[in-house]
């Protein structure tokens, strides 16, 4: 298999290198002409100008995929962009995670408090990578810093760079009513790295209200859903060969972990998602046992569930939230539905993760927190209705009733209910598999990103600060575009 477990390959600076997985050609194909133009305007405005981007890991998750499909299509385009890690410590992500990500998300105990000792950890982290990184801060013209990881280098660019723009990108949906309110975690935890993120020229949350604290001033605020890739492993079409071979080797992933094989010849229902607190995969099992009482007296036409997720080196809760599943499964309660699923953590292999969705019947989303899914997006691409629970920017991605459901957090009875009838309906089914495939949204693909990145850098750059007011990016380039009347400059 060409991708089989292959890592991304770094630099002796920790740039990220990616791989070229088709031509511009191909992209122009996915794209409507308008944006096309756009985005070539944007390109030859950007000459002679130096993008970069710093985030916490290489694989593992939406952004790291999101930035690999960015910088490829930006090297097809020959932009000078470029796209850097944090130079990893283990310590460090114990705090990132468990005390950041989760308690912004509110999935993290309410004992889970941020503290002092770990802020001196985590400055110290930063102060660590700012002296490695100085050089990329000196040269650049814009930089963007993705998540609350790398937020503490934004001081440290300030002061190498005064005149470089910096953007900060949120990913993750904050609990913004719980950043507000003192004395809370997130409180807590959201006014140590908005002292970093303050200084910062423009914030890029997803199309969510919610998802924003009262701090940050209306006019750096901008809006931008996350996106993926029509071209790279996860989407671009496969021969019934290639899923074979691919599913084969998720059966020998199986065995090894001594587990019964998937039943190719079974439909199944699917979750990928990282094995994380916020990820509703008890949820997912506890569904499921639900759909398992539905069919009694027809077991024979009762599917198998797929459980399954990649790892990320900035994810200390992978292993803890797998060893819990597991362990549900072992118990009685789930005894008549055990051997029908099917839960592993996954090398990173693209092309496995497409042909899982490719062949399933159904896909489940039940995150209790989500910023903006785009496994939910790939799944739609695919013709598969998704099941998702209405939370975060899930909703704007799913047609409730049309391309999938939209459940509230936590009914499970509802999911299984819909799931069988999803199951037993053959109408029904083909109506939503053809509207999911229909409605995904083109918005969400690599193209529009990079139109999105090129013009708030290019705004930057001429203007010195943002006008945002939680406009959305990209129909602020597009009605750019469209006012400028020889189409010769965005602005």
């Amino acid at each position: 298999m060409e991708d089989r477990v292959v890592g991304p390959k770094l630099t002796a600076d920790y740039e990220v290198e990616t791989v070229a997985l088709a031509m511009l050609a191909d992209y122009q194909q996915f794209t409507p002409q308008e944006d096309f133009s756009l985005l070539v305007t944007l390109v030859r405005q950007f000459a002679g100008k130096k993008l970069v981007f710093f985030n916490s890991t290489a694989q593992g998750g939406g952004v790291a995929l999101m930035r690999h499909a960015l910088i490829r299509l930006f090297k097809l385009l020959h932009v000078d962009a470029h796209w850097y890690i944090l130079h990893p410590r283990k310590e460090v992500f114990d705090v990132t995670k468990t005390k950041f990500h989760n308690v912004l998300q509110d999935v993290a105990d309410e004992s889970v408090v941020l503290t002092e000792e770990d802020k001196d950890i985590y400055n110290a982290w930063m102060k660590e990578n700012a002296e490695k990184f100085t050089p990329v801060f000196e040269q650049a013209d814009v930089i963007v810093i993705d998540d609350p990881q790398p937020s503490g280098l934004i001081p440290y660019i300030r002061q190498a760079n005064p005149q470089a723009k910096i953007i900060y990108r949120s990913h993750i949906q904050i609990v913004a009513d719980l950043a507000n309110q003192p004395h809370t975690p997130q409180h807590t935890t959201w006014s140590f790295i908005w002292e970093n993120i303050k200084d910062a020229d423009c914030y890029i949350s997803h199309p969510m209200r919610e998802f924003i604290p009262d701090d940050i001033p209306a006019e750096k605020i901008v809006l931008m859903p996350a996106t993926t890739d029509p071209l790279d492993g996860l989407n671009k079409p496969l021969t019934e060969d290639q899923m074979a071979e691919y599913l084969n080797f998720f059966n020998q992933l199986l065995f090894d972990e001594k587990e019964i094989s998937l039943d190719v010849n079974r439909p199944y229902i699917v979750q990928i998602a990282r094995f994380d607190p916020s990820k509703g995969i008890p949820d997912v099992l506890e569904s499921y046992r639900k759909l398992r009482d539905m069919f009694k007296g027809k077991e024979d036409s009762f599917p198998q569930l797929v459980v399954a997720g990649n790892s990320s080196i900035d994810d200390p809760d992978g292993l803890p939230v797998y060893n819990l599943i597991m362990d549900l499964l072992r118990s009685e309660e789930y005894a008549d539905i055990a051997n029908d699923v099917k839960v592993v953590r996954l090398p990173h292999m693209d092309q496995l993760l497409n042909s899982l969705l490719r062949r399933c019947t159904v896909a489940l989303q039940l995150s209790l927190k989500e910023g903006f899914e785009v496994k939910v997006t790939e799944a739609l691409m695919k013709g598969k209705p998704v099941i998702a629970y209405r939370t975060g920017g899930i909703p704007l991605q799913i047609r409730d009733g049309v391309s999938g459901f939209l459940v509230e957090v936590g009914d499970t009875s509802q999911v299984a209910l819909h799931l069988y009838d999803l199951l037993t309906n053959n109408d029904l089914y083909q109506k939503m598999s053809h509207a999911a495939a229909r409605f995904a949204s083109k918005d969400y693909l690599t193209v529009p990103n990079a139109i999105c990145w090129l013009f708030l850098a290019l705004f930057l750059l001429e203007h010195g600060k943002m006008e945002g007011s939680y406009q959305s990016v990209l129909e602020m380039a597009r009605h750019a575009f469209a006012n400028s009347a020889e189409q010769e400059t965005a602005f």
